[in-house]
């Protein structure tokens, strides 16, 4: 797959998926663990440049492991045989729940589709249980002793990582997460934290030369096998990368510790406040939202929260990459539940509000459109005093329907990013207001290649120039 952004997923915390069920009790004890008495000696200095860019030391060496590509690919994907039959009806539940709501179609098996998006784009992780960084190399990557460029800033990665790990018990940030859409949110500070300083790293010491060998690797290769997986799921995969150096650079412009505070005091609360980190710093929080109410003759299959971009991939066949963009911005909160009905049925069932009474009654609208899209089956909308409901069935694997692309995902995508540029270039204007301005009336195709979206760019940063 042709990748959206440059690919930036060069490293990760190794959650439930790796970790397992050893998380339970991995908060922070420093001293309950067989620490390394030193660094390994290709990894020493660039601990030292992680510990200056974020002004905290560590507390003990950590362990890196260095595995060649085969081997790394085993750590990160899973044995279908090894599935429990609750991981099995897990992953057809989730795959008829998209069905159900328009976003995938087909025979699907999300289980390979998540060996592959994790074969594809996880090059590193660190993980808290076993306290260790592991890094996957190709035969290129150390030659006598020394790390190439890439794999350097993808040590610094995950160094970062182990850093938080010692100073804010990552796992007991998690635990303490009230719901998922937090817990994408905590994902989306993690992982922008660890970025700031990779980058960071990259622009500080590598040649013209380096940093091209550094892209080259960034941009990886076309996985056959990712072109098939939903791109609702490649884009929440990949959504922590792109929205994470946006908010984590606003937490830095606004000073005081910030940053410190949305790891340990004000940790954000929905993936909302990460996406436009004003909201994060006007304590715009989630709004109450009731569970979705159980059909008659079903069994709950899978729940959870409708986050803002999950908003976004519902609507965007119905209004358009632009308008389903604005529209996201008005989520208030969601709740989703997949239930099994009767002998062989599945229904959703979605509970959405906005933020505003009128936000509310905005989004109800698209939907009742949403509600008429061929390939949805028994698809209705229902009224209430402060949210209402969506209600579809699965339309099985024969049906086919227009889905969304990975055009579709560059709309939200493009604003996050372009906001950084706008705050160096335009330090006088509101960058959300001019990038919101310009990509819910713009598709990317126009941002480049049409001259209206220099006009319109250069009026908006007239009008949203702050007093």
């Amino acid at each position: 797959m042709t990748p959206i952004v440059r690919r930036v997923v060069v490293g990760a915390v190794a959650l439930s998926v790796l970790a397992g069920g050893s998380w339970v009790l991995g908060e922070w004890q420093p001293f309950a663990y067989d620490w390394p008495e030193e660094w390994d000696v290709r990894v020493a200095e660039l601990a030292e440049y992680v510990e200056e860019q974020a002004e905290f030391s560590f507390e003990h060496a950590v362990r890196s492991r260095f595995l060649p590509d085969k081997e790394f690919e085993k750590l990160i994907t899973d044995d279908g045989q090894d599935l429990s039959d609750e991981d099995r009806d897990y992953y057809e539940a989730t795959g008829r729940l998209l069905r159900s709501l328009g976003l995938a179609d087909g025979e699907l098996d999300l289980f390979e589709d998540q060996n592959a998006l994790n074969a594809s784009g996880i090059l590193a992780y660190y993980s808290p249980e076993e306290r260790e960084m592991v890094i996957r190399t190709n035969p290129d990557d150390i030659v006598d002793g020394e790390l190439s460029p890439a794999l350097r800033a993808t040590v610094v990665h995950e160094l970062v990582h182990a850093l938080q790990d010692q100073r804010f018990g990552l796992i007991r940030m998690r635990e303490r997460a009230k719901d998922s859409g937090q817990d994408e949110a905590l994902t989306v500070l993690i992982e922008g934290h660890a970025l700031a300083i990779e980058s960071k790293y990259t622009s500080d010491n590598f040649s013209d030369e380096e940093q091209s060998q550094y892209d080259e690797a960034m941009e990886g290769g076309d996985d056959p096998a990712v072109d098939e997986v939903p791109e609702i799921m490649s884009a929440q995969q990949l959504s922590p990368y792109v929205f994470g150096p946006t908010f984590v650079e606003a937490l830095e412009r606004k000073g005081d510790d910030a940053l410190i505070e949305a790891f340990m005091k004000r940790q954000p609360k929905s993936l909302e406040q990460t996406i436009l980190p004003s909201k994060y710093f006007a304590k715009d929080d989630p709004e109450r939202i009731e569970k979705p109410r159980r059909p008659e003759r079903s069994k709950l299959a899978v729940s959870g929260q409708i986050s803002q971009l999950d908003l976004f991939f519902l609507l965007v066949r119905t209004r358009g990459a632009p308008e389903a963009l604005r529209l996201s911005d008005l989520w208030g909160n969601g709740s989703f539940a997949g239930f099994n009905v009767g002998d062989d049925d599945f229904c959703a069932v979605l509970n959405l509000r906005g933020e505003t009474d009128g936000a509310t009654e905005e989004l109800r609208l698209a939907f009742d459109e949403w509600a008429k899209l061929p390939g949805l089956r028994s698809a209705k909308i229902t009224g209430h005093d402060e949210y209402f409901s969506i209600e579809a069935c699965d339309p099985g694997p024969k049906v086919a329907i227009e889905l969304p692309s990975e055009v579709d995902t560059r709309q939200m995508f493009w604003r996050s990013s372009d906001i950084p540029y706008i705050w160096r270039s335009e330090p006088t204007t509101d960058a959300e207001c001019v990038a919101t301005g310009v990509y819910t009336e713009l598709t990317t195709e126009e941002v480049e290649n049409d001259e209206r979206a220099i006009e319109r760019y250069n009026q908006l940063i007239a009008d949203c120039r702050r007093d």
